[in-house]
């Protein structure tokens, strides 16, 4: 007979970062192979006005800045009222790495929380919602995540925690070491997520070029990208987080080289100033950026750049924010994100004096910002005529477009290829498109040929 206990219907929302979705999914996995014909998994967003009935929620949590952690809580807080009201879901779990920082402080602030799980321990979770139960049932022919939602790409988690100690990050602090996936997993994972309809496979950790330095004397984040292009099927694999001081011959080559590899890198700064590098702790601060960004970019053709800066670091002059428009405006970054220096507590920048005024930080952001839209504008109407490939995610009904994306956009943090309706369009398939006119971050497009 089957246990009453065994929870049926399972919730999962993800906040955060693309490698909670990562880690979502492989609990969801591990959940399957447990109660294949006893439990089913289903991905939430964080506030859903109409939900079946639950018998819990999982809640995958972010620490990482003071909006996440805010983010996070008060996700938790409507999920456990919605328990209280109506015993939908009867359980509320919460994992991640809000746990794995506050756990004896969530303990006792949200004693309405059935069980908090930390990094790493989506094994002990499933247990827990199986009531305890071991029991699999076919479970070698199941897979290893199962997925939260149809989007046609999926973000590949091939190593998890940081060696470098940036003076203003927490990640260390929660996920410990830079530990790699073997690749026997990776190549695994990475077949059954193309067999299941992924078109896009987008490599994810803190550092990607760091990939295999704790596992093998001779396997690199060269050789794994060799050996996921080798797997058989039609799909792209982008390249996310990869610090500039990894970036070597063995790695440009291979994304030069191998078809599969969509000409875009995210390569995350922080900042140019070689001052505040060093009060940052950034690893490769002497590095030579510009000459590795020329580099790159005559090597492999059509090459989309991705960065991330801070300003307001505790020190960072007027001359060392003169220095970082400067070198962005010279790089031109197709795209670029940033965001102002918040003291995260328990890191040494937290601590530090000679702190920047948030009211000349907030207006280094709106210059640093106002540049680069100009920047990317002008990437974009330089597209205007060209054609290119499109993954097509699925149909905006309010803009009376597909949705999709071409090589230079990377999924949720870029701007869309909105292609005019036509017949022989649906989501989670390649199109050839002509882009027609730009916007800012957008660009439309119509159908050449599917």
């Amino acid at each position: 007979m089957k246990d009453k206990s065994v929870s049926r219907t399972v919730g999962v929302v993800v906040l955060g970062c693309d490698k909670n979705m990562a880690d979502a999914e492989h609990f969801a996995g591990a959940l399957s192979r447990r109660l294949s014909d006893l439990a089913s998994v289903c991905g939430l967003t964080p506030y859903v006005e109409t939900i079946p009935p639950l018998d819990a929620v999982v809640i995958y949590t972010c620490a990482f800045i003071y909006d996440a952690k805010k983010e996070s809580i008060e996700t938790v807080l409507e999920w456990c009222r919605r328990k209280a009201d109506d015993c939908n879901p009867r359980r509320v779990y919460v994992a991640g790495c809000l746990p794995q920082r506050y756990a004896e402080e969530l303990k006792n602030e949200i004693p309405e929380v059935d069980g908090f799980f930390g990094v790493g321990e989506d094994e002990k979770l499933a247990d827990i919602l199986c009531g305890g139960c071991s029991e699999r049932h076919g479970c070698a022919a199941l897979p290893v995540r199962t997925r939260l939602d149809d989007r046609p790409h999926a973000f590949l988690k091939i190593a998890d925690g940081c060696n470098h100690a940036c003076t203003f990050c927490v990640i260390p602090a929660i996920k410990g070491a830079y530990h790699s996936t073997r690749r026997e997993t990776l190549l695994s994972e990475a077949r059954e997520l193309v067999a299941a309809g992924v078109l896009e496979i987008n490599l994810v950790a803190q550092d990607i070029t760091a990939y295999g330095r704790d596992l093998y004397d001779d396997y690199r984040l060269p050789d794994l990208l060799r050996d996921l292009c080798a797997i058989p099927g039609d799909f792209w694999v982008r390249c996310l987080y990869c610090y500039p001081g990894g970036v070597n011959a063995a790695f440009i080559e291979q994304m030069a080289t191998q078809p599969k590899i969509v000409p875009y890198l995210d390569m995350p700064l922080q900042h140019v100033s070689p001052s505040v590098l060093k009060s940052m702790r950034r690893p490769g601060a002497e590095q030579d950026i510009i000459a590795l960004i020329n580099r790159l970019r005559d090597a492999i053709p059509g090459l989309t750049l991705r960065t991330t800066m801070m300003v307001g670091f505790p020190g960072e002059t007027e001359e060392d924010f003169r220095n970082l428009l400067d070198a962005a405006q010279t790089i031109a970054f197709e795209w670029l994100g940033a965001f102002r220096f918040c003291p995260e507590e328990g890191t040494p920048a937290a601590g530090m004096g000679n702190a920047v005024p948030a009211v000349v930080a907030r207006e280094r952001y709106e210059t640093l910002m106002e540049m680069q839209a100009a920047i990317t504008a002008r990437h974009n109407a330089s597209r205007e005529g060209r054609h290119t490939r499109a993954l097509v995610e699925g149909y905006d009904k309010g803009l009376n477009a597909w949705a999709a994306r071409s090589p230079a956009e990377a999924p949720e943090v870029d701007g869309s290829v909105l292609i005019q309706p036509h017949p022989a369009i649906k989501g989670g398939m390649f199109v050839e498109v002509e882009l027609l006119q730009a916007s800012l971050y957008d660009i439309t497009a119509k159908i050449t040929s599917p």
